[in-house]
């Protein structure tokens, strides 16, 4: 079987998640060839298999926005029309900060009216989809999570070394946030929960780049005496220090469908604090709520202080249960959809929640 990943590898550095996936798909024998238009233009394959196309589309120039919007349409028809079947792994419905929400609404229903497969990571994931978008009605879906990241990036170290070497408190616990800071993110209402919050065996950690100067200054203005800023872009071998240090992360997000950074902290064996929604209240169903606490509401002092006393109550003996995110499961899920789908026969149980009919 030969396929076009739209991206496969070339995001690695940003985004591990497409290369474990291909490369295990690689190891099955499927030939993974990396998106270009001129590929995609020039030469047939079996599937097209699309992730993020709405982040194709989503620029802030009008001109280049709708340069890019006919090119990728060009691109798709042409496709259909060599006999190719689309798959799309709807990581997110709608672009979090979209510069024309209604334009990438009207292209992204046109684009999934084209998909013949759609690849959701939870059940909210494909609940929420089916809300905005009508994709045809011979389009088929499956449920396929996201994977661990363990052995992806270095080892955890001492926790008290990682103390050291940021700077922190040694005698008080760590809580962190980790990842781009965006404003949908809401670390700004974090920061004003922890300051309000009886937390005083706490320090918390902040480590990601914000979005804009305005948002750095913002964050800078609300610091307190036990939060530390580190606002900056965190390198891949430069991740463990940070999640060695905490004892606890939280992903105070205002809207969150799938999270690549819940995984990573699971995959460093640390406990999770996030709204109650999406992939998280999946997460907690399967892993429990030692592992993963989802909130419900607005993060606030009150339900932060009631977090972080539940998951210190909770006992952990182990590491973190993630064998049924194994890169191997899931490449062989994704592969028994990608022959559903170009046989067009009623799909069957394919070590993931596999489905042929949507609502």
């Amino acid at each position: 079987m030969r396929i076009l990943a739209a991206p496969a590898f070339s995001n690695e550095k940003i985004n591990p998640y497409n290369a474990l996936l291909y490369r295990q798909l690689q190891r099955l024998g499927v030939e993974v060839v990396e998106y270009t238009h001129q590929r995609a233009l020039r030469e047939h394959y079996a599937l097209a298999h699309f992730h993020w196309p709405d982040g194709y589309v989503n620029q802030p120039g009008l001109v280049k926005t709708l340069q890019r919007l006919l090119l990728l349409s060009l691109v798709v028809l042409v496709l259909k029309r060599r006999g190719s079947k689309l798959v799309w792994t709807v990581h997110n419905t709608a672009p979090h900060d979209a510069w024309r929400p209604r334009l990438s609404q009207l292209f992204m229903q046109w684009f999934s009216r084209r998909c013949d497969g759609l690849i959701f990571m939870s059940e909210a994931n494909k609940a929420s989809f089916y809300q905005r978008y009508q994709p045809a009605a011979h389009c088929q879906y499956a449920i396929i999570p996201h994977g661990h990241y363990r052995h992806c990036y270095p080892p955890a170290m001492a926790q008290q070394g990682a103390k050291t070497e940021l700077q922190l408190d040694p005698a008080r616990k760590v809580l962190l946030y980790i990842g781009m800071i965006k404003p949908y993110k809401n670390v700004d209402g974090l920061m004003q929960a922890f300051n309000r919050a009886d937390l005083r065996d706490y320090q918390l950690v902040i480590a990601g780049n914000p979005d804009t100067p305005e948002l750095r200054k913002q964050l800078q203005a609300m610091r307190g005496k036990r939060t530390h800023l580190f606002l900056h872009f965190i390198p891949d071998e430069a991740l463990h220090r940070y999640l060695s240090a905490a004892d606890l992360v939280i992903l105070p997000y205002k809207a969150i469908l799938n999270s690549g950074t819940l995984l990573l902290a699971l995959s460093y064996d640390k406990p999770v604090i996030a709204p109650h929604m999406g992939a998280v209240a999946d997460l907690q169903r399967e892993l429990g709520s030692q592992w993963v606490y989802g909130y419900a509401g607005e993060l606030n002092s009150h339900n932060l202080v009631q977090a972080v006393s539940a998951l210190v109550r909770h006992a952990r003996t182990g590491p973190c249960p993630l064998d049924a995110l194994d890169w191997d499961k899931l490449a062989l899920a994704t592969l028994a959809f990608y022959q559903d789908v170009l046989a067009r026969t009623p799909l069957v149980q394919a070590g993931a929640d596999l489905k042929q009919e949507h609502p």
